[in-house]
């Protein structure tokens, strides 16, 4: 039976320990674990963000680097972690293919949509780093186009959000969570949960993207079984920006 493709976008947090922040294997090992499971079922595309070691909205502020140098450090911090989540793996027998958009060949294999391709006949999971290689690109953005790139169906943002809420929850104690959005919605009311360009792709390339906490217990085995698990955003055929 063919597998249904996704592709999860995890926040590079994953790493960390909540409280001090420092790296700890107390968490990925439990991702490891439903990303053995759901392969089983799945074929599967992994976007891993960089914040853990570095943030430009956060650390910038303090460095006051240029843009495009920020955004390079954190492509960088993404391929770090790319090559870390490919390592634990492959450690676990899970067969694994690693793709980094910076020219390092020791970071990943060059992206292509051969080499994606082969791979995905392969069965492997995939990890794709380094963003696109291009500053001024949001990691949001790049896994809407990973997703297209590997046929996904869905695309599963995993971060520390339950799913959409009508403003920033962690800021505003009566921000409402929404079950279901459009991305014409979102775009009107300026809703902050993915950045414009990588809904506009996301709309037109007819994606759905869910929207869920990782850090609930057994988060990604929950969301493949149960649909009404954190949010969900959709197309309406008919809608534009």
């Amino acid at each position: 039976m063919k597998k249904k493709i996704i592709l999860l976008k995890l926040t590079g947090t994953i790493f960390t320990d909540p409280k001090t922040k420092k790296m700890t294997r107390s968490f990925i090992d439990s991702i490891i674990e439903q990303l053995k499971q759901l392969s089983k079922s799945y074929q599967i595309g992994i976007v891993i963000g960089g914040g853990n070691f570095f943030r430009g909205s956060r650390d910038n502020d303090t460095l006051k680097l240029r843009p495009s140098i920020a955004h390079t450090i954190g492509m960088m911090g993404t391929a770090m972690n790319g090559l870390i989540l490919y390592d634990l793996l492959e450690k676990e027998d899970i067969k694994t293919t690693l793709f980094c958009a910076l020219n390092c060949h020791d970071a990943g294999k060059p992206i292509s949509q051969q080499s994606i391709d082969n791979a995905l006949t392969e069965k492997d999971i995939l990890i794709f780093s380094g963003g696109t290689g291009n500053p001024y690109i949001s990691t949001d953005t790049n896994a809407v186009i990973r997703a297209q790139e590997i046929g996904a169906t869905e695309l599963w943002k995993a971060t520390d959000v339950d799913g959409i809420y009508s403003t920033d929850p962690k800021k505003d104690s009566h921000a409402q969570f929404i079950r279901q959005e459009t991305y014409q919605n979102a775009l009107n009311n300026n809703v902050h949960i993915m950045d414009r360009a990588a809904l506009i792709l996301a709309q037109e390339g007819n994606l759905t993207t869910r929207f869920f906490n990782v850090f609930e217990k057994n988060a990604l085995i929950t969301a493949a079984k149960d649909k009404n698990f954190g949010s969900t955003m959709i197309h309406l055929k008919g809608t534009h920006t």
